[in-house]
């Protein structure tokens, strides 16, 4: 087996071991729950997100004001001059992730659909009740069971005043939260809060969005309605985002056609802030069920306002509320704490804080919302390249390890690791592209290097034992014991041995 031949061997080996790995869960978990953190810490905080605001309904200011601690118990009416107050300031959207489940009085349930229904740009949450039913054969016998998720909307008088009901579903358990559902199939394709927001800040592009479409796709379905104000008036835009959706899932090439009708635009040439949102609208509506968050930073990242602070405001003397903080911005509503004692709406991260402190729910929608618009969300390699990634990895580390000298091969590992962190970090910083770290750098890597460091000692072994055998008939066993110790001298130096 010549020299090259045996590179070659083992390159090939550690790119299978890359390829296995990768394969079953256990790699699959390893890059997303240690692959994934290493980069978000090397990357760490990054320029947060102009176009929104959370509003965060905190214990400091509920105390200031003798409210319950329990949001639910809350007075209608905090929540309606909230509302009003954001209209009056022109907020694009307001989302709130606030789960009104309960009636309160008459009158303050009436006023509190009144601010909602004149603002014209406010989505609320609903639930996802998830049930469990059995399924029988033809003859009774139960045979399995189906989960089903079904929408539970907030109380009546709410839920008819919003322009829009959404959920936001996130997962209970304490694991660590770093994707989240953009289109929720389980329960027939619901878009959610992040999604359903962004329509609606990019209402002032729909039309020209719905004319771009129908460029692409002359056969436009009628049932689509052709301005914002129908939207509206009608509380369709979540069958609207469902239709759409459907469209660019069942039409592969629209998203593209799209695309490059804009590019010949003249109207939206000249504008790039239209340009950039219906770019966006594009990407969300064509992307895949669920997404990864891409991270501003640590809790409170995104421009955080306790509410009390919005209740006390006046136009002429508050400070939160000069500059236009609310024109034109994506405004979310929920709970989010400064301190880790009062949070109960924290959901583990990458950013976690080391007294606990995590990222609010609210806080990770308004983090969803955010990456849509800005279309920078965190991007996986493609399976495909991802497993080419991984194997073309270990063949070159693999081949360059087995024909190096052992310390040459050392310095390779280390130089090599380093080149490779450096450019995926790269990726990750500039793009958000997602390249495979862990099993690449703390498995292949070391795998690579011990196999050929133990190889070659195999082969010197054997090399070893093939001089003692030919020499033995013509040398003491001492002057043998020196040649076979010194044998890379002699290659590599003129003198003589007796």
């Amino acid at each position: 087996m010549t020299h090259l031949f045996k590179a070659l061997v083992l390159g090939v080996f550690i790119g299978i071991i890359g390829l296995v790995i990768a394969l079953i869960p256990f790699g699959l978990a390893l890059e997303e729950d240690a692959g994934l953190t290493v980069l978000f810490k090397m990357r760490g905080a990054r320029q947060n997100p102009l176009d929104v605001v959370v509003i965060g309904l905190d214990k400091r200011s509920a105390e200031k004001m003798n409210l319950p601690p329990d949001i639910d118990e809350w007075p209608r009416s905090i929540h309606t001059n909230i509302i009003e107050t954001l209209a009056r300031h022109n907020a694009a959207v307001i989302a709130v992730d606030i789960f009104f489940a309960k009636s309160h009085s008459l009158k303050d349930d009436t006023l509190f659909a009144d601010s909602i229904r004149k603002a014209r740009s406010v989505v609320l949450v609903e639930s996802l009740v998830r049930e469990k039913k059995p399924l029988t054969d033809q003859n009774g016998i139960t045979a399995g069971d189906v989960t089903i998720e079904k929408n539970m909307p907030p109380i009546s008088p709410l839920a008819s005043s919003s322009v829009a009901l959404a959920p936001f579903p996130l997962p209970k358990v304490p694991v660590k939260i770093s994707q989240y559902w953009t289109f929720k199939t389980a329960a027939g394709d619901t878009p959610t809060l992040p999604v359903i927001a962004f329509q609606i800040f990019a209402f002032d592009v729909y039309e020209d969005f719905i004319r771009l479409l129908e460029a692409s796709m002359p056969s436009l379905p009628v049932h689509i309605p052709k301005t914002r104000n129908e939207l509206i008036k009608n509380r369709t835009v979540v069958s609207t985002v469902k239709s759409l959706r459907n469209i660019f899932l069942t039409h592969h090439e629209i998203g593209e056609k799209m695309l490059q009708e804009m590019q010949t635009s003249k109207i939206l040439s000249v504008n790039k802030r239209k340009k950039q949102v219906i770019t966006s609208l594009i990407k969300m509506y064509q992307s895949a069920d669920s997404q990864y968050l891409n991270f501003y930073g640590p809790p409170r990242s995104i421009t955080t306002i306790p509410f009390l602070q919005i209740l006390q405001a006046d136009e002429k003397t508050s400070g939160a509320l000069q500059g236009n903080l609310f024109s034109n911005k994506a405004v979310f509503i929920g709970s989010s704490e400064a301190e880790q004692s009062a949070q109960k709406d924290g959901f583990y991260t990458v950013f976690s804080q080391p007294d606990g402190l995590d990222i609010s729910g609210v806080e990770i929608a308004a983090t969803a919302f955010a990456n849509l618009l800005e279309d920078t969300p965190i991007k996986p390699l493609r399976f495909s390249i991802y497993l080419m990634t991984l194997f073309l990895w270990g063949l070159v580390i693999g081949i360059s390890c087995r024909l190096l000298p052992a310390r040459m091969s050392s310095l390779f590992i280390v130089g090599a690791s380093g080149l490779y962190l450096a450019m995926i970090f790269y990726l990750f910083k500039n793009n958000g592209t997602w390249c495979p770290l862990m099993i690449p750098l703390f498995i292949q890597a070391p795998i690579a290097l011990l196999s050929s460091l133990a190889w070659k000692y195999f082969d010197a072994s054997k090399e070893r034992t093939k001089i003692r055998k030919a020499f033995g008939y013509y040398l003491p066993d001492n002057i043998i014991d020196n040649l076979v110790d010194n044998i890379a001298d002699v290659r590599t130096s003129s003198q003589y041995v007796y």
